[in-house]
């Protein structure tokens, strides 16, 4: 339940509305604009998010999987 959370949170509320917003603006089947976007500098604005979104996601699940604890346990010295 606790990966559930994490991960369909991230995908849910940052992966899904970006892939909305570029699926009408640019997508095969895109129409006019009937309002103008609440955002700007389009592509540019939807890529940071994707990036953010997927930095997020790998960073819970190195989380998830101990890897952060192995690095600093193995590799960072904490004398």
């Amino acid at each position: 339940m606790e990966y559930t959370g994490a991960f369909g949170a991230s995908t849910l509320f940052l992966i899904l509305p970006a892939l909305m917003v570029w699926q009408n603006r640019y997508g095969e089947e895109s129409r006019p604009l009937t309002v103008k976007p609440m955002f700007s500098l389009g592509k540019i604005s939807l890529g940071s998010l994707y990036k953010a979104a997927g930095t997020l996601i790998v960073e819970q699940g190195l989380e998830k999987l101990g890897v952060f604890e192995f690095v600093s346990e193995h590799f960072l010295n904490n004398s």
